[in-house]
């Protein structure tokens, strides 16, 4: 019986799975194979924890997966119950989409968009249980090893020329609630066990990490009337460029009548007094702090009760009910992660206002999962070890749907063009928060989930929720995953940028003592676009007519000209920095004036340009001197090994 090969092998059917798949398969196309490998086709795309997609940073996110041409947006789109731009109040650079999802029907929308736009892709049910690598004799000290295929717990064998592992919060995972632990990475479903085993054989360090989620409770048991209702946007905004399109009408992904879905409330709650009591008088049975549990949670969406430790001089802490789908009765307690006892969790529920009489359909659990330290992969995502194996998501020490959704696809996207033989493709800080999150992970190992937030952007007002297509449409176009239609869309949005632009520096509009353009009357801190538009309806013979996004973006240009301009030139000498490139085998030891803490740094991190050594801890700048004056040749030394 022979052994079936494919081009492309991605383990996991989680979000950073989808994203990859659908990236290879639709980068190869008719020319390769691509598998995904999962336990349960049934779960691919399912939302272990929250039932939403987006929030601050997060949502830039989303759309610049969409901007390249990826999946997640077509799915939130399609099933959101619930759309919210967050910090509309504020400036352009932390504004951000978020939206509710039925989270049944988003999983179910994943697996149609890959059963039905990835003709090459064939779902595998199945546990990896080990790679297999090629064992040819090495040439060189510092070749490596090339994945030639994986064994699945059944015995069969798939061979392959690269993989995407993408394991979530599977490897050797075990679950908390109190005192009781189980094995499995999610409730009802396995533990991946062998893997973790393997890993080690090939050379990779493992660590442990922590996260949590809260107890479901009953739509019919909460008392909704003594609680806050928080609405949507209506109008909402989606988003996908392509779901709202109207420029080109030839998109298979515009949404007739957006939103699909019927739209729905959430509701406000608070912790209080007596909960915060009964967290501490039964800490002692928390396995976070009983030391049952010995690795690190987020630190950014702690479990209650390290919110009540950390934060006690709160006297209460918000509480999001969020509905877990339409034709459902969970509701999502955000807010409350915890692994606490069910009794106890019984009585925290029942001490919230609204909850007095809830009925708890799932109790709340804590799951520890082993996770490669991040030193251990390149700015591709591939690894250092082993040639053609790219580590994507929850692996590599990240938290949330879409820190994974983003590495998930840039693997994808290097996994195809390395099997192709084309240069990887590395997005740099100022052209993407997946740039960022990416860079951030391979210049610094995470000690904790790591979480996507704007602060960690030094480009937030280039990294904008509103210009993703013209920073990453153009790419996505090129590598062959974003379609004509999403590339006609951007022309036509430039062309009336443009166009808009052009026409309120001709037009002039008069004020009291005298005259100016309405672009730069509009680049006043005190002047909104209705103003100039009643202005310029006044003062001259047209009124120009443009979309509500096109005035907008216009108008972000215009009043933060000076600095967009600032962060254009900081991009620019750090590309200066990325542009030195680091010799792969250069021998850092070899350099006597670099101190002891900045060859360990370099010599584990193993950065590949003078950029990334810049932001690894333990350099100094003058560090950073003495490696140029060496990489530029100016003094020599034994640095090639």
């Amino acid at each position: 019986m022979s052994i079936p090969f494919y081009d492309i092998l991605v383990i996991g059917g989680g979000h950073a799975g989808a994203e990859a798949a659908w990236a290879a398969s639709h980068m190869l196309g008719d020319r390769g194979r691509v598998a995904m490998v999962t336990m349960d086709p049934l779960a691919i795309g399912r939302m272990s924890c929250n039932p939403a997609v987006g929030g601050l940073a997060k949502g830039q996110m989303v759309r610049e997966i969409d901007a390249l041409g990826g999946l997640m947006a077509h799915a939130i789109d399609a099933t959101g119950i619930q759309f919210r731009m967050l910090n509309r109040s504020k400036g352009p650079a932390v504004q951000s989409p978020r939206a509710q999802a039925d989270k049944y029907k988003y999983a179910a929308k994943v697996q149609e968009l890959l059963r039905t736009h990835c003709p090459n892709l064939t779902i595998v049910a199945g546990i990896v249980d080990r790679f297999l690598t090629s064992h040819e004799p090495r040439t060189t000290a510092h070749e490596r090893p090339h994945i030639t295929g994986v064994v699945l717990e059944s015995g069969q064998q798939l061979n392959c020329r690269a993989v995407v592992l993408t394991t979530g919060t599977f490897l050797r995972a075990l679950m908390h609630t109190g005192e009781r632990k189980t094995e499995g990475g999610r409730v009802g479903e396995q533990s991946a066990r062998g893997l973790s085993d393997c890993l080690r054989e090939l050379g990779f360090e493992l660590g442990r990490l922590k996260t949590g989620t809260p107890p479901r409770i009953a739509k019919e048991s909460i008392d909704f009337a003594s609680l806050k209702e928080q609405p949507g946007d209506n109008p909402p905004t989606p988003f996908s460029d392509l779901t709202l399109q109207t420029e080109i009408q030839n998109s298979e992904f515009r949404i007739q009548n957006f939103p699909p879905l019927p739209q729905v409330p959430m509701h406000i709650t608070y912790t209080n007094a007596r909960v915060h009591d009964l967290i501490r008088a039964n800490l002692h049975r928390a396995p976070m702090y009983s030391g049952q549990i010995q690795s690190r949670g987020p630190r950014y969406c702690p479990s209650i009760e390290d919110k009540i430790v950390r934060f006690a001089d709160k006297d209460r802490h918000q509480i999001f009910l969020e509905p877990e789908g339409l034709d459902t009765n969970e509701i999502y307690c955000n807010g409350i992660s915890t692994s606490l006892p069910e009794d106890v969790q019984e009585q925290i529920i029942h001490s919230i206002v609204g909850l007095e009489h809830a009925r708890v359909l799932r109790w709340g659990y804590a799951v520890e999962y082993d996770f490669s330290p991040t030193h251990q992969i390149d700015a591709s995502l591939e690894t250092r070890l082993v040639e053609g194996l790219f580590f994507a998501g929850q692996l590599n020490g990240t938290s949330g749907y879409e820190e994974a959704a983003g590495q998930g696809l840039i693997a994808g996207i290097n996994a195809a063009r390395k099997i192709q033989g084309m240069e990887r493709i590395i997005l740099t800080r100022d052209q993407a928060y997946i740039g960022v999150m990416i860079d951030d992970l391979i210049t610094k190992t995470p000690t904790e989930p790591y979480r996507m937030f704007t602060s960690r952007a030094e480009f937030r007002l280039t990294l904008r929720s509103d210009n993703t297509d013209q920073r990453l449409t153009p790419l996505g176009r090129q590598l062959g995953l974003a379609s004509q239609a999403r590339m006609d869309r951007l022309t036509h949005k430039l062309a009336a940028i443009h166009e808009l632009t052009t026409r309120l520096k001709s037009s002039r509009i008069r004020l009291e003592n005298n005259g100016t353009s309405a672009y730069e009357y509009l680049r006043r801190p005190d002047v909104t676009i209705d103003e100039v538009q009643r202005l310029i309806s006044e003062n001259s013979e047209f009124r120009i007519q443009h979309s509500e996004s096109i005035w907008s973006q216009v108008e972000i240009e215009a009043k933060y000209a000076g600095y967009i301009q600032r962060e254009r030139e900081a991009a620019q000498r750090l590309h200066d920095l990325e542009d030195k490139t680091i010799p792969l085998h250069f021998n850092f030891s070899a350099v006597p004036e670099l101190r002891k803490e900045a060859k360990a740094a370099l010599e584990k991190f193993r950065p590949q340009t003078l950029g990334q050594a810049s932001r690894l801890e333990g350099l100094t700048p003058s560090d950073l001197t003495i490696l140029m004056i060496y990489l530029t040749g100016k003094r020599k030394a034994a640095v090639h090994e």
